[in-house]
């Protein structure tokens, strides 16, 4: 059978991506509204230090980087907590939820970060329902104009020199960057399938802590403000530096494995 142009998954109808009200690693930045990104996960080690983030895109699932559970191709035990804010502070509204499967793209490399996106499949993902509000993922036709004021949410660090990530979550927003001054600013290639983004003059942009975690957009969809994913954290160069950016994996580029990963594993 032919697939959808458009599966049930991707679309933005339904509940996906609606902010509570009020709503309104990061470099720069500022401390978010608890709760004010119902979507956002902590990545924990098994020893529960959070070292990335995800995103909740379906009952279950949650969208990450592959190279946060990946490790030279050793499995990661990890750990997803849901509804965190303040990372060491037990506010009795998250839950740790165990990994039932992990799925890394088969064609993640993790020496030049290509395909860099991987789904989590969590167990008993009911025991969170009333908490989570889920991220639209985008339409296979979604195009992001340069300059299009984006989100990265996460723990990372604020500074390079931080040894530990922030206590609390914090948002900064970032314009997407056009290929042709991405290209000037890596040394190595960066392919279609990613999106550049973040300031020339640097100060704000994903740090360690955030990788995994999503640049997310607003559109309005019938009249609603909708937050799609658009991106997943995957690198930069330092810490919000000067004339480099912030590299994520393209998520519209996967939305057929995203969607036969889930179909086949639900």
């Amino acid at each position: 059978a032919r697939e959808q142009k458009a599966p049930l998954l991707v679309s933005t109808q339904g509940q996906c991506g609606v902010r509570p009200r009020g709503g309104y690693r990061i470099v720069g930045g500022k401390e978010s509204i608890p709760h004010s990104w119902p979507w956002q996960v902590a990545i924990l080690t098994k020893w529960k230090e959070q070292y990335c983030g995800g995103t909740l895109i379906a009952p279950g699932w949650v969208l990450t980087a592959a190279h946060c559970i990946r490790r030279k191709g050793h499995k990661r035990k990890v750990i997803v907590r849901v509804g965190e804010h303040e990372i060491h502070v037990d506010n009795k509204n998250e839950v740790d939820m165990k990994v039932e499967q992990d799925f890394p793209h088969k064609s993640f490399d993790y020496e030049t970060i290509t395909n860099d996106i991987a789904l989590l499949k969590l167990r008993k993902p009911e025991k969170i329902k009333d908490l989570v509000q889920y991220a639209c993922l985008p339409e296979p036709e979604d195009k992001l104009a340069d300059g299009t004021r984006c989100y990265i949410v996460g723990w990372g660090k604020q500074k390079n020199t931080h040894l530990l990530g922030s206590e609390s979550l914090r948002e900064a927003e970032v314009p997407i960057v056009s290929k042709k001054k991405c290209r000037k600013a890596f040394d190595y290639r960066i392919g279609e399938k990613q999106i550049c983004a973040g300031l020339k003059k640097g100060g704000v942009d994903s740090c360690a802590g955030d990788s995994g975690g999503p640049l997310i957009c607003p559109k309005i969809v019938n009249g609603t403000e909708r937050w799609i994913v658009y991106g997943v954290t995957s690198y930069g160069e330092g810490c919000g530096q000067k004339g480099k950016y912030g590299i994520y994996t393209k998520v519209s580029h996967y939305l057929k494995w995203i969607n036969r990963v889930i179909r086949n594993n639900s």
